[in-house]
Order: structure tokens, then C-alpha cells, then sequence
């Protein structure tokens, strides 16, 4: 599969014991349908949250972000959708609408976890 953002082919790589395409450029993350949920509790609960880009003093979200609305699934080529996760996060993901996987562009893998750990813990 190639990246949405750059262009280079995404890599397998091992999160606790689930694999996720990653683009080793850009930091692009595919996830396929039902995993983006287990991977950022695996990433909370290990407390492997991605770091800050070096140099960066943004979130983590890269420049290479594209507009949402021209990107295809890398999996099966269809449209994908800008969505806000969480509804109201102001992070927007990419959802393919024909086999449900998640684009995330590089840095907002790191934004969603560290989103879902401050929710988890404010709701406490």
C-alpha cells in the first residue's frame, strides 16, 4: 500500500501485538477497520505514545497533510471521508466508506492518543 500523504509504501509495524501500516516518511498511519481503538489503548496502556517530531513544538501533526477530501483508500481505492474523532476532538481522520479503514496523517496517531488518554482520565 502507498501513503496517502507522500506517496512512499507504508511498512508493517508491531504495536503490542497488533500491526499497522506506517509510512516511515511522513509518519502516515493506515488502520484497518477495527483497529485504530485497540492500538491507542495499547499505546496508553504501554505508555508508547509517539513523541514530538524533533524541533517541533506542534503536536506532532505533520506538514504533509493533504486536503482531506482527495485522498483514496491505499487498501481498496475507494473514497474516503473527513470525520472529527470524537466528534468534537478538532482532529480529523480520514474513514474509507467502502471497507471502513482509517487514514491518519502523520502526527495525529500521537494527537487521538493522547485525546483518548485525557478523556479517560478527566472522566475518572
Amino acid at each position: 500500500m502507498q501513503c496517502l500523504a507522500c506517496n512512499d509504501a507504508l511498512i508493517l509495524e508491531n504495536y503490542g501485538g497488533l500491526k499497522i501500516d506506517r509510512c516511515p516518511t511522513c509518519g502516515g498511519v493506515w488502520c484497518d477497520k477495527g483497529e485504530l481503538t485497540p492500538i491507542v489503548n495499547v499505546l496508553i496502556k504501554e505508555q508508547r505514545i509517539p513523541a514530538n517530531p524533533e524541533g517541533s513544538g506542534r503536536t506532532g501533526r505533520q506538514d504533509t497533510d493533504t486536503d482531506d477530501r482527495l485522498k483514496n483508500c491505499p487498501r481498496c481505492h475507494e473514497t474516503t471521508e473527513s470525520f472529527n474523532f470524537a466528534y468534537d476532538s478538532n482532529i480529523f481522520l480520514n474513514r474509507c466508506l467502502s471497507c471502513e479503514g482509517v487514514w491518519l496523517d502523520g502526527g495525529e496517531l500521537r494527537e487521538v492518543a493522547l485525546f483518548v488518554r485525557k478523556h479517560a482520565f478527566d472522566a475518572n
